[in-house]
Protein backbone atom coordinates (compact mmCIF):
# COMPACT_ATOMS: atom_id res chain seq x y z
CA UNK A 1 0.00 0.00 0.00
CA UNK A 2 2.87 2.38 0.83
CA UNK A 3 4.55 1.73 -2.53
CA UNK A 4 1.23 2.15 -4.35
CA UNK A 5 0.53 5.50 -2.65
CA UNK A 6 4.07 6.71 -3.35
CA UNK A 7 4.03 5.72 -7.03
CA UNK A 8 0.58 7.25 -7.50
CA UNK A 9 1.77 10.52 -5.95
CA UNK A 10 4.79 10.72 -8.28
CA UNK A 11 2.36 10.95 -11.24
CA UNK A 12 0.23 13.75 -9.73
CA UNK A 13 1.69 16.93 -11.26
CA UNK A 14 2.64 19.88 -9.09
CA UNK A 15 0.10 22.71 -9.69
CA UNK A 16 1.43 25.94 -11.26
CA UNK A 17 4.85 24.36 -11.95
CA UNK A 18 6.61 25.70 -15.04
CA UNK A 19 9.91 24.31 -16.29
CA UNK A 20 12.06 27.37 -16.75
CA UNK A 21 15.16 27.43 -18.97
CA UNK A 22 17.34 27.70 -15.86
CA UNK A 23 15.69 24.68 -14.21
CA UNK A 24 15.88 22.65 -17.42
CA UNK A 25 19.58 23.48 -17.69
CA UNK A 26 20.11 22.35 -14.08
CA UNK A 27 18.34 19.02 -14.71
CA UNK A 28 20.29 18.24 -17.90
CA UNK A 29 23.72 19.61 -16.91
CA UNK A 30 23.88 18.33 -13.32
CA UNK A 31 23.18 14.94 -11.69
CA UNK A 32 20.23 16.39 -9.72
CA UNK A 33 17.69 13.95 -11.18
CA UNK A 34 19.97 10.97 -10.34
CA UNK A 35 20.48 12.24 -6.79
CA UNK A 36 16.75 12.47 -6.25
CA UNK A 37 16.13 8.85 -7.20
CA UNK A 38 18.06 7.56 -4.17
CA UNK A 39 16.08 9.67 -1.69
CA UNK A 40 12.62 9.08 -3.12
CA UNK A 41 12.60 12.50 -4.84
CA UNK A 42 11.85 13.11 -8.51
CA UNK A 43 13.11 16.44 -9.79
CA UNK A 44 12.74 15.66 -13.49
CA UNK A 45 9.02 14.79 -13.23
CA UNK A 46 7.60 17.52 -11.00
CA UNK A 47 4.92 16.06 -8.74
CA UNK A 48 3.50 16.52 -5.25
CA UNK A 49 6.17 14.05 -4.01
CA UNK A 50 9.13 15.72 -5.76
CA UNK A 51 10.96 16.46 -2.48
CA UNK A 52 10.64 12.85 -1.28
CA UNK A 53 12.40 11.91 1.97
CA UNK A 54 15.45 14.01 1.13
CA UNK A 55 15.05 16.27 4.23
CA UNK A 56 14.79 13.22 6.50
CA UNK A 57 18.27 12.14 5.40
CA UNK A 58 19.70 15.48 6.55
CA UNK A 59 17.98 15.11 9.90
CA UNK A 60 19.24 11.56 10.40
CA UNK A 61 22.82 12.76 9.92
CA UNK A 62 22.32 15.67 12.35
CA UNK A 63 20.78 13.38 14.98
CA UNK A 64 23.66 10.91 14.64
CA UNK A 65 26.19 13.74 15.07
CA UNK A 66 24.39 15.13 18.13
CA UNK A 67 24.14 11.64 19.63
CA UNK A 68 27.84 10.89 19.14
CA UNK A 69 29.11 14.30 20.29
CA UNK A 70 26.47 14.63 23.07
CA UNK A 71 26.12 18.34 22.28
CA UNK A 72 23.37 20.34 24.04
CA UNK A 73 22.70 17.34 26.29
CA UNK A 74 21.16 15.45 23.37
CA UNK A 75 22.09 12.08 24.84
CA UNK A 76 19.87 12.83 27.87
CA UNK A 77 16.70 13.16 25.76
CA UNK A 78 14.10 10.41 25.78
CA UNK A 79 13.15 8.52 22.63
CA UNK A 80 9.89 10.48 22.42
CA UNK A 81 11.74 13.80 22.64
CA UNK A 82 14.24 12.71 19.97
CA UNK A 83 11.39 11.72 17.63
CA UNK A 84 9.66 15.07 18.21
CA UNK A 85 12.93 16.90 17.48
CA UNK A 86 13.42 14.87 14.29
CA UNK A 87 9.90 15.63 13.10
CA UNK A 88 10.28 19.36 13.72
CA UNK A 89 13.70 19.53 12.05
CA UNK A 90 12.44 17.45 9.11
CA UNK A 91 9.61 19.95 8.61
CA UNK A 92 12.07 22.87 8.63
CA UNK A 93 14.37 21.22 6.05
CA UNK A 94 11.36 20.24 3.93
CA UNK A 95 10.13 23.84 3.76
CA UNK A 96 13.65 25.07 2.86
CA UNK A 97 14.06 22.51 0.09
CA UNK A 98 10.55 23.17 -1.23
CA UNK A 99 11.37 26.89 -1.39
CA UNK A 100 14.62 26.25 -3.29
CA UNK A 101 12.78 24.03 -5.74
CA UNK A 102 9.93 26.51 -6.31
CA UNK A 103 12.25 29.50 -6.74
CA UNK A 104 14.16 27.52 -9.37
CA UNK A 105 10.95 26.65 -11.23
CA UNK A 106 9.41 30.08 -11.66
CA UNK A 107 11.42 33.10 -12.70
CA UNK A 108 8.87 35.72 -11.55
CA UNK A 109 7.61 35.85 -7.98
CA UNK A 110 3.93 35.57 -7.09
CA UNK A 111 3.31 35.18 -3.37
CA UNK A 112 0.06 33.20 -3.55
CA UNK A 113 1.32 30.86 -6.27
CA UNK A 114 4.69 30.31 -4.59
CA UNK A 115 3.07 29.75 -1.20
CA UNK A 116 0.67 27.20 -2.71
CA UNK A 117 3.46 25.24 -4.42
CA UNK A 118 5.68 25.28 -1.31
CA UNK A 119 2.76 24.11 0.85
CA UNK A 120 1.91 21.25 -1.54
CA UNK A 121 5.54 20.11 -1.82
CA UNK A 122 5.94 20.28 1.97
CA UNK A 123 2.73 18.34 2.58
CA UNK A 124 3.71 15.74 -0.02
CA UNK A 125 7.14 15.20 1.51
CA UNK A 126 5.67 15.02 5.02
CA UNK A 127 3.22 12.36 3.82
CA UNK A 128 6.06 10.27 2.36
CA UNK A 129 8.07 10.63 5.60
CA UNK A 130 4.98 9.67 7.62
CA UNK A 131 4.56 6.55 5.47
CA UNK A 132 8.19 5.63 6.25
CA UNK A 133 7.60 6.04 9.98
CA UNK A 134 4.43 3.91 9.75
CA UNK A 135 6.48 1.25 8.02
CA UNK A 136 9.14 1.43 10.74
CA UNK A 137 6.47 0.78 13.38
CA UNK A 138 4.23 -1.73 11.63
CA UNK A 139 6.03 -2.97 8.51
CA UNK A 140 9.39 -4.09 7.19
CA UNK A 141 12.19 -2.08 5.63
CA UNK A 142 11.54 1.43 6.99
CA UNK A 143 12.13 3.75 3.99
CA UNK A 144 13.50 0.92 1.81
CA UNK A 145 10.23 0.15 -0.09
CA UNK A 146 9.86 3.78 -1.17
CA UNK A 147 13.49 4.17 -2.23
CA UNK A 148 13.46 0.78 -3.98
CA UNK A 149 10.34 1.82 -5.91
CA UNK A 150 12.06 5.08 -6.85
CA UNK A 151 15.25 3.32 -7.97
CA UNK A 152 13.41 0.67 -10.01
CA UNK A 153 11.23 3.40 -11.54
CA UNK A 154 14.41 4.95 -12.96
CA UNK A 155 16.63 1.88 -13.40
CA UNK A 156 14.26 -0.24 -15.52
CA UNK A 157 13.69 2.46 -18.21
CA UNK A 158 17.45 3.14 -18.20
CA UNK A 159 18.28 -0.54 -18.85
CA UNK A 160 15.61 -0.72 -21.57
CA UNK A 161 17.09 2.36 -23.29
CA UNK A 162 20.59 0.86 -23.08
CA UNK A 163 19.38 -2.42 -24.59
CA UNK A 164 17.69 -0.51 -27.44
CA UNK A 165 20.96 1.31 -28.12
CA UNK A 166 22.89 -1.98 -28.10
CA UNK A 167 20.43 -3.38 -30.67
CA UNK A 168 21.74 -0.81 -33.13
CA UNK A 169 25.30 -2.17 -32.78
CA UNK A 170 26.98 -4.84 -34.84
CA UNK A 171 26.80 -8.18 -32.98
CA UNK A 172 24.00 -6.65 -30.88
CA UNK A 173 23.04 -9.86 -29.08
CA UNK A 174 26.63 -10.45 -28.04
CA UNK A 175 26.79 -7.01 -26.43
CA UNK A 176 23.41 -7.55 -24.73
CA UNK A 177 24.62 -10.89 -23.38
CA UNK A 178 27.79 -9.24 -22.06
CA UNK A 179 25.67 -6.54 -20.37
CA UNK A 180 23.44 -9.03 -18.55
CA UNK A 181 26.38 -11.26 -17.57
CA UNK A 182 28.08 -8.16 -16.14
CA UNK A 183 24.92 -7.26 -14.20
CA UNK A 184 24.67 -10.80 -12.82
CA UNK A 185 28.34 -10.95 -11.80
CA UNK A 186 28.10 -7.48 -10.26
CA UNK A 187 25.08 -8.56 -8.20
CA UNK A 188 26.93 -11.67 -6.99
CA UNK A 189 30.01 -9.61 -6.10
CA UNK A 190 28.06 -7.09 -4.01
CA UNK A 191 26.02 -9.78 -2.29
CA UNK A 192 29.30 -11.40 -1.24
CA UNK A 193 30.93 -8.08 -0.33
CA UNK A 194 27.97 -7.08 1.85
CA UNK A 195 28.35 -10.33 3.80
CA UNK A 196 32.15 -10.11 4.06
CA UNK A 197 33.54 -9.39 7.51
CA UNK A 198 36.77 -9.24 9.49
CA UNK A 199 36.79 -12.06 12.10
CA UNK A 200 38.00 -10.34 15.26
CA UNK A 201 39.13 -13.01 17.73
CA UNK A 202 38.12 -12.46 21.36
CA UNK A 203 39.20 -14.57 24.34
CA UNK A 204 36.58 -15.63 26.90
CA UNK A 205 38.33 -16.65 30.17
CA UNK A 206 35.26 -18.55 31.38
CA UNK A 207 35.68 -21.12 28.59
CA UNK A 208 38.19 -24.00 28.70
CA UNK A 209 41.68 -23.10 27.49
CA UNK A 210 41.38 -25.53 24.58
CA UNK A 211 38.27 -23.77 23.27
CA UNK A 212 38.54 -21.73 20.11
CA UNK A 213 38.49 -17.94 20.37
CA UNK A 214 35.13 -16.26 19.90
CA UNK A 215 34.65 -14.29 16.69
CA UNK A 216 33.26 -10.76 16.61
CA UNK A 217 32.41 -9.99 12.95
CA UNK A 218 33.19 -6.47 11.71
CA UNK A 219 31.46 -5.90 8.37
CA UNK A 220 33.49 -4.55 5.47
CA UNK A 221 30.57 -2.75 3.87
CA UNK A 222 28.12 -2.08 6.70
CA UNK A 223 27.95 1.69 6.09
CA UNK A 224 27.29 1.75 2.33
CA UNK A 225 23.51 2.09 2.45
CA UNK A 226 23.51 5.13 4.75
CA UNK A 227 26.44 6.64 2.83
CA UNK A 228 24.45 6.60 -0.41
CA UNK A 229 21.19 7.83 1.11
CA UNK A 230 22.64 10.67 3.20
CA UNK A 231 25.30 11.51 0.60
CA UNK A 232 22.72 11.89 -2.16
CA UNK A 233 20.63 14.15 0.07
CA UNK A 234 23.62 16.35 0.92
CA UNK A 235 24.72 16.69 -2.71
CA UNK A 236 21.32 18.01 -3.80
CA UNK A 237 21.76 21.16 -1.72
CA UNK A 238 24.85 22.66 -3.48
CA UNK A 239 23.34 21.87 -6.89
CA UNK A 240 20.14 23.71 -5.95
CA UNK A 241 22.23 26.64 -4.78
CA UNK A 242 24.50 26.88 -7.85
CA UNK A 243 22.03 29.06 -9.83
CA UNK A 244 22.47 31.71 -7.12
CA UNK A 245 26.27 31.73 -7.66
CA UNK A 246 26.62 31.67 -11.45
CA UNK A 247 29.83 33.72 -11.52
CA UNK A 248 31.87 31.30 -9.41
CA UNK A 249 33.23 28.93 -12.06
CA UNK A 250 35.09 26.76 -9.54
CA UNK A 251 32.06 25.92 -7.42
CA UNK A 252 29.88 25.30 -10.49
CA UNK A 253 32.40 23.08 -12.30
CA UNK A 254 31.77 19.33 -12.46
CA UNK A 255 35.42 18.60 -11.59
CA UNK A 256 35.03 20.36 -8.24
CA UNK A 257 31.71 18.56 -7.66
CA UNK A 258 33.31 15.18 -8.43
CA UNK A 259 36.19 15.80 -6.00
CA UNK A 260 33.79 17.06 -3.32
CA UNK A 261 31.54 14.01 -3.84
CA UNK A 262 34.49 11.63 -3.50
CA UNK A 263 35.77 13.18 -0.28
CA UNK A 264 32.26 13.43 1.18
CA UNK A 265 31.47 9.79 0.31
CA UNK A 266 34.63 8.50 2.00
CA UNK A 267 34.04 10.60 5.13
CA UNK A 268 30.39 9.55 5.36
CA UNK A 269 31.33 5.90 4.87
CA UNK A 270 33.75 6.04 7.78
CA UNK A 271 31.30 8.06 9.88
CA UNK A 272 28.48 5.51 9.55
CA UNK A 273 30.95 2.63 9.95
CA UNK A 274 31.90 4.01 13.36
CA UNK A 275 28.22 4.55 14.15
CA UNK A 276 27.55 0.87 13.41
CA UNK A 277 30.66 -0.33 15.24
CA UNK A 278 31.71 2.15 17.93
CA UNK A 279 35.20 1.17 19.22
CA UNK A 280 34.56 2.91 22.56
CA UNK A 281 31.32 1.01 23.23
CA UNK A 282 32.77 -2.28 21.99
CA UNK A 283 35.87 -1.92 24.20
CA UNK A 284 33.66 -1.10 27.16
CA UNK A 285 31.47 -4.13 26.44
CA UNK A 286 34.47 -6.45 26.24
CA UNK A 287 35.83 -5.14 29.54
CA UNK A 288 32.49 -5.44 31.34
CA UNK A 289 32.02 -9.02 30.11
CA UNK A 290 35.61 -9.87 31.13
CA UNK A 291 36.57 -10.73 27.54
CA UNK A 292 39.71 -9.45 25.84
CA UNK A 293 41.68 -9.43 22.58
CA UNK A 294 44.85 -11.51 22.78
CA UNK A 295 47.88 -9.29 23.32
CA UNK A 296 45.81 -6.11 23.82
CA UNK A 297 45.16 -4.59 27.25
CA UNK A 298 41.50 -3.88 28.14
CA UNK A 299 40.09 -0.36 28.16
CA UNK A 300 41.71 2.44 26.16
CA UNK A 301 44.31 0.21 24.37
CA UNK A 302 41.50 -2.03 23.13
CA UNK A 303 39.56 1.02 21.94
CA UNK A 304 42.59 2.29 19.99
CA UNK A 305 43.22 -1.15 18.51
CA UNK A 306 39.59 -1.48 17.37
CA UNK A 307 39.66 2.01 15.84
CA UNK A 308 42.80 1.10 13.89
CA UNK A 309 41.26 -2.17 12.66
CA UNK A 310 38.05 -0.45 11.53
CA UNK A 311 39.99 2.28 9.70
CA UNK A 312 41.88 -0.38 7.73
CA UNK A 313 39.07 -2.80 6.89
CA UNK A 314 36.63 -0.03 5.92
CA UNK A 315 39.04 1.44 3.36
CA UNK A 316 38.17 -0.88 0.41
CA UNK A 317 34.46 -0.29 0.91
CA UNK A 318 34.95 3.48 1.16
CA UNK A 319 36.96 3.60 -2.08
CA UNK A 320 34.66 1.23 -4.04
CA UNK A 321 31.47 3.02 -3.03
CA UNK A 322 32.95 6.49 -3.58
CA UNK A 323 34.15 5.45 -7.06
CA UNK A 324 30.73 4.08 -7.98
CA UNK A 325 29.00 7.18 -6.65
CA UNK A 326 31.16 9.54 -8.72
CA UNK A 327 30.94 7.32 -11.83
CA UNK A 328 27.16 7.22 -11.62
CA UNK A 329 26.80 10.96 -11.05
CA UNK A 330 29.40 12.28 -13.49
CA UNK A 331 29.84 9.44 -15.97
CA UNK A 332 27.94 11.45 -18.56
CA UNK A 333 30.85 13.91 -18.67
CA UNK A 334 33.26 11.37 -20.17
CA UNK A 335 30.98 8.61 -21.51
CA UNK A 336 28.74 10.80 -23.67
CA UNK A 337 25.87 8.81 -25.17
CA UNK A 338 26.91 5.77 -23.10
CA UNK A 339 26.31 7.62 -19.83
CA UNK A 340 23.34 5.36 -19.02
CA UNK A 341 25.73 2.45 -18.46
CA UNK A 342 27.53 4.38 -15.69
CA UNK A 343 24.37 4.49 -13.57
CA UNK A 344 23.75 0.73 -13.72
CA UNK A 345 26.42 -0.28 -11.12
CA UNK A 346 25.14 2.29 -8.62
CA UNK A 347 21.55 1.11 -9.12
CA UNK A 348 22.60 -2.52 -8.64
CA UNK A 349 24.45 -1.75 -5.40
CA UNK A 350 21.48 0.07 -3.89
CA UNK A 351 18.96 -2.60 -4.96
CA UNK A 352 21.15 -5.40 -3.56
CA UNK A 353 21.68 -3.60 -0.25
CA UNK A 354 18.03 -2.69 0.26
CA UNK A 355 16.81 -6.16 -0.71
CA UNK A 356 19.38 -7.75 1.63
CA UNK A 357 18.24 -5.47 4.44
CA UNK A 358 14.58 -6.33 3.91
CA UNK A 359 15.42 -10.05 3.71
CA UNK A 360 17.31 -9.88 7.02
CA UNK A 361 14.41 -8.08 8.72
CA UNK A 362 11.92 -10.63 7.43
CA UNK A 363 14.18 -13.45 8.65
CA UNK A 364 14.39 -11.82 12.10
CA UNK A 365 10.58 -11.47 12.25
CA UNK A 366 10.06 -15.11 11.23
CA UNK A 367 12.65 -16.49 13.65
CA UNK A 368 10.23 -16.89 16.64
CA UNK A 369 7.75 -18.79 14.46
CA UNK A 370 10.49 -21.08 13.12
CA UNK A 371 11.73 -21.65 16.67
CA UNK A 372 8.23 -22.56 17.89
CA UNK A 373 7.81 -24.95 14.97
CA UNK A 374 11.10 -26.69 15.78
CA UNK A 375 10.03 -27.04 19.42
CA UNK A 376 6.73 -28.62 18.40
CA UNK A 377 8.51 -31.01 16.03
CA UNK A 378 10.81 -32.14 18.85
Amino acid sequence: MIVFIYLMGTYIPLPFAEITQQYSHTIHQTPLSILGVFTGANYARLSIFSVGINPLMFVMLIVQLLTMTKLFGFDALSQTQIEAFMQFLTLVFTIIQAMLLVFGLVSQRNFLRDFTMITILTAGSCLVVWLCFRNIKYGVGASAPIILASILNGAIPNIINNVRMLLTFKYAWLWITILFVFILLFILFWMAFNKAYYPLEVINPSLPSKSKAMLVPIGLNMAAMMMYMVGMAILTLPIMLTPYFPENKILTSWQFSAIFSTVMAILLFYFFTFVSFDPKDEAKGLRNSHNYILGIKPGLPTQRYLRKIVLIIAFPGAILNAAQLVLGLYGARFLGRYAGFAIIPMNIVMIVMFMSGIRDQVAALLFPYKYDRLEREE
